[in-house]
């Protein structure tokens, strides 16, 4: 297939960090053939802006009229303009391509530097907004441009109590200056976890950011009206919306929340997971990027919530989001999914940005996308980048199994004795497969001495584990024979052949098939031991051998086997560098192992309701 053509418009930046040169990278690393019009030359650095040189505007036209009469372009992506006479000439240069076939342009206000610098001068603004403006399908400008675009239209938003407010109401006033689409960037100012519950109650919305509970108020995946007209034209356009919301929520590992005409998508990142926390003291973000996207078509707004990566290099990133925008246009998807692959792009790019390149603000990794990695490389900021995006994209299913009903009521002593002895006597034959995965993993062709001794490690927690349950057997009146003579169910059955099936698929699938076990049981551990701290459960209120399954899983010993199998697992995937393709069937993986976990603890929990009494 011919590579989607892209074209910038914009500045040169000598640094490399922004202007052409950032867009170059964009266009590249997101699969495009890039090409470029200079419309600046800038000697600059990462400490500022020297000196601007701008060329004739007619060579400016020279450029375009030399690719637009050779390449179809497919998409176009406008940065700075420097003055009103460069302004006026890609406007006719944009007017003549549209009229010959429609392209999508996304037009990045570039007005003045992050050290201050004018770049764009103050008799264009007027210009673009009138002129330029309606020519793009999308204006992503930053809270500063927002402004000055606003007061050189002489239009007042509304007062608003809050950032993401201002916003909202920010992007629908630009918009009736004639723009479709526009995306006011946050990134100028994070917004604190309290701020953001509160400018999204102020929107009817209750978004629990720090607690486990995934329901909010105000929003539903039945929100868009389902009512068929005679041609079924709305029922179409409800599972088309949800098909979309569906694809953003996956291409930014995000939770999706709905009310009308506004979504919400909350990503995730690796200090929402406990497991991947460390020793940050609350389960969440608390910082987070927020950006704003107006329809005017729909009247739709759409709010991305990002966790703020925490780094000073960050030179480039309007040039490079909506670079980014316009290459996931050429590529043909839908604006909403466009920006969500922009938004995506910049925070892998961001995660991996140079902060040693020079004396001031680095640039980003445009290089982190350069090769079709599955997932993003390792670094301080997110040092397992594979676990992080298997349960980011599994987020509904990890939540149904790690906070399931079987675990918190163990937690609080409502577990029937029942439940709780088939779980145990089906977990004994369950474990027993787990460590003959664990065998196998150390009998793989290219396991490295160092990679043995983890299996071995792992393989004799499982042994641990498995004395642990036929210990609490022996308490709860199952002897080790009649334990041994337990027929396995149905559930367990489909479990312990699927991991056995994997394992013969290679090392990477068969450490997830059961990455999924290791991992969901330790963040279990470490739920259930700060509910039993938060609530003060006392241990007198506990069964004896459910208080031993607790202090199993939450204390130092698993835990430090479990974090040591982590630190192997992404050590493999680094190693194994998987493909995008294969990413997806690694996610497969997990995703099946994770409902057969669930399933196991449903099924305990329907058996224990069939027997309860007789047990």
């Amino acid at each position: 297939m011919a590579l989607p053509r892209t074209l910038t418009i914009a500045g040169s930046d000598s640094g490399g960090g922004a202007g052409i040169q950032a867009d170059l990278k964009t266009f590249l690393s997101m699969q495009t053939y890039g090409m470029s019009v200079l419309t600046a030359l800038t000697a600059q650095n990462t400490q500022g802006v020297q000196s601007i040189h701008t060329p004739d505007p007619a060579f400016v036209r020279a450029q375009f009229d030399s690719i637009a009469t050779d390449v179809r372009i497919d998409a176009i992506k406008i940065g700075m303009l420097a003055n009103a006479a460069i302004v006026r000439e890609v406007i006719q240069c944009i007017a003549a391509l549209q009229k010959e076939h429609e392209v999508p342009i996304v037009l990045d206000p570039v007005m003045v530097s992050t050290s201050g610098s004018l770049l764009l001068e103050r008799d264009a603004i007027g210009t673009l907004i009138s002129e330029l403006l309606p020519l793009c399908a999308l204006l992503t400008p930053n809270l500063p441009e927002t402004e000055t675009i606003l007061q050189s239209a002489g239009v007042t938003p509304k007062a608003t109590s809050s950032v993401l407010a201002k916003m909202m109401a920010s992007a629908q006033s630009i918009a009736q200056l004639g723009i479709p689409n526009v995306l006011v960037k946050g990134g100028h100012v994070p917004i604190t976890h309290d701020d953001l519950q509160e400018a999204l109650q102020d929107a009817r919305v209750s978004l629990p950011l720090h607690t486990d509970d995934e329901a909010i108020a105000g929003f539903s995946d039945t929100s868009v009206s389902t009512s068929r007209d005679v041609h079924g034209t709305a029922a179409l356009s409800a599972r088309v919306e949800r098909s979309e919301r569906s694809d953003i929520a996956q291409v930014l590992g995000a939770s999706a929340f709905h009310a009308p005409r506004l979504d919400v998508f909350l990503a995730h990142g690796p200090n929402d997971v406990r497991l991947l926390r460390r020793n940050l003291p609350n389960v969440g973000s608390t910082s987070y990027t927020v950006d704003v996207l107006y329809e005017s078509a729909t009247q739709h707004t759409t709010v991305f919530v990002k966790p703020t990566i925490s780094t000073s290099a960050t030179h480039g990133t309007g040039c490079t989001l909506s670079s980014a925008i316009c290459a996931a246009h050429a590529h043909g998807h839908p604006l909403r999914i466009a920006v969500a692959h922009g938004l995506q792009f910049l925070q892998e790019a961001l995660q991996s940005s140079v902060e040693d390149l020079g004396k001031g603000p680095g640039p980003l990794n445009h290089g982190a996308y350069v090769m079709p990695r599955g997932i993003p490389l390792c670094t301080a900021r997110c040092g397992a980048p594979l676990t992080t995006k298997l349960i980011a994209r599994s987020w509904h299913l990890w939540h149904m199994y790690t906070r399931h009903p079987f675990v918190a009521r163990m937690c609080d002593g409502t577990l029937s004795k029942a439940a709780f002895v088939w779980f145990m006597r089906q977990d004994y034959l369950y474990l027993k497969h787990y460590a003959r995965v664990w065998a196998a993993a150390a009998a793989d062709p290219a396991c490295s001495p160092d990679d043995l001794r983890d299996y071995v490690t792992i393989s004799q927690a499982s042994i641990d584990e498995i004395r642990l349950h036929m210990a609490v057997c022996e308490r709860i009146g199952i002897p080790r024979d009649e334990l041994d003579r337990t027929e396995e169910s149905r559930t367990t059955m489909a479990y312990t052949r699927y991991m056995m099936d994997i394992a013969r698929q290679g090392i990477l699938p068969l450490l997830v098939s059961v990455a999924s076990c290791a991992f969901g049981y330790a963040e279990i551990g470490l739920w259930l031991k700060e509910q039993r701290q938060r609530h003060a459960t006392p241990t007198s209120a506990l069964d004896p051998s459910y208080e031993a399954w607790l202090d199993e899983y939450g204390g130092d010993g698993f835990q430090d086997v479990v974090r040591s199998t982590l630190d192997m697992f992404e050590r493999c995937a680094a190693r194994v560098m998987p493909s995008l393709e294969e990413t997806e069937h690694l996610q497969e993986i997990w995703n099946t192992a994770t409902r057969l976990e669930i399933g196991m603890w449903d099924e305990a929990i329907a058996q224990g309701e069939r027997t309860e009494g007789t047990v």
